[in-house]
């Protein structure tokens, strides 16, 4: 696995909440319940924004390279050149609330009534978020940057496909990014996930009329998808894409150690069937007894959560980066 990777948001999550003994105890489990139905999102690399609420980023557009010189030759200048953007992160939130009387005939105290609540909602918002990944980060990118490829040139309007996206992650380019503000101040620091009572914890009365507790629980997040030439997508797929157009994915993304390929479950599945008994993949499609898949020696990670079938998008076809 690359280096890159263990810089994952579980890992930083982690480590964040290890800073602070005194919340390390309330953090970590809220980490393992947002990630548990989350493959993809917990293994995501990670970085702190530079903003509370967004992050400032240079978008690399060009770069030169040393060159071959003599001995005590004249060395070239070397510079990039970049452009800043802003990137905006996303709150994710809620707010608990229960009555008193419901909370007495459970046998518990607002803590701990609190804290079994808190998995299920948790597990919900952490598979909700890494559809959202997919869907409105992954997908939409690749579209806009035009390296959205389709598979089938027999795809039409208004019908679903399958897809699937290659991304080669990068330090400052191509990452996640996490808040710097739940551990950069005061009491609040080594929390990822902010979690606090509304009214200091005492009893009060509810919206709904009722007498009980409430508490909030929010975490900023964001995705860094800054060089178009790390992401693309192949979409329009009808049944299984061929060894060469899972190929040439890859190689538009210019992948290394840190490159992942990303479908929906039904997807892999039928790859991994389609070249574990054919035996099609031309050395390029590489199937293991259980079941996991390569391309080019890139690995194929899916989720439940990346949905099996997406709408039509008038892309141009795969064949014309092949030839």
């Amino acid at each position: 696995m690359s280096d890159f990777f263990k810089n994952s948001f579980y890992a930083v999550a982690t480590e964040i909440a290890k800073k602070n003994p005194m919340s390390a105890p309330g953090q970590l489990p809220l980490i393992d319940n947002f990630t548990a139905e989350a493959p993809i999102l917990k293994g995501l690399p990670f970085e702190q924004a530079s903003h509370d609420c967004h992050h400032v980023h240079g978008r690399l557009l060009d770069a030169t390279s040393m060159q071959v010189v003599d001995f005590d030759g004249i060395l070239p200048s070397m510079q990039t050149d970049s452009q800043l953007e802003s990137v905006h992160l996303t709150p994710f939130g809620g707010k608990f609330e229960f009555g008193e009387d419901r909370m007495r005939l459970t046998h518990k105290t607002p803590e701990t009534f609190l804290a079994a609540q808190i998995p299920s909602v948790l597990r919900k918002t952490g598979m909700a978020l890494e559809h959202s990944i997919y869907l409105n980060n992954f997908l939409p990118t690749t579209i806009k940057n035009k390296t959205a490829w389709s598979a089938s040139a027999e795809a039409e309007e208004n019908k679903l496909y399958g897809s699937m996206v290659a991304i080669t992650w990068e330090p400052g380019q191509m990452t996640g990014l996490h808040s710097p503000l739940p551990y950069g101040r005061g009491d609040r620091f080594g929390k990822l996930f902010e979690t606090e009572w509304t009214n200091n914890k005492a009893r009060h009365t509810l919206p709904n009329g009722v007498v009980g507790y409430s508490a909030t629980c929010k975490i900023f997040l964001g995705m860094l998808l800054a060089n178009s030439q790390k992401i693309a997508s192949l979409i329009n797929i009808k049944g299984t894409p061929t060894a060469r157009q899972l190929a040439s994915l890859v190689n538009a993304v210019q992948s290394g150690s840190s490159t992942r390929i990303y479908c929906s479950m039904a997807l892999k599945t039928a790859i991994a069937a389609t070249y574990a008994e054919t035996q099609r993949g031309n050395g390029l499609v590489a199937v293991t007894g259980a079941g996991e898949v390569s391309v080019l020696g890139v690995p194929i990670v899916t989720s439940s959560n990346i949905p099996k079938k997406v709408g039509f998008v008038d892309v141009p076809s795969i064949e014309e980066i092949e030839d």
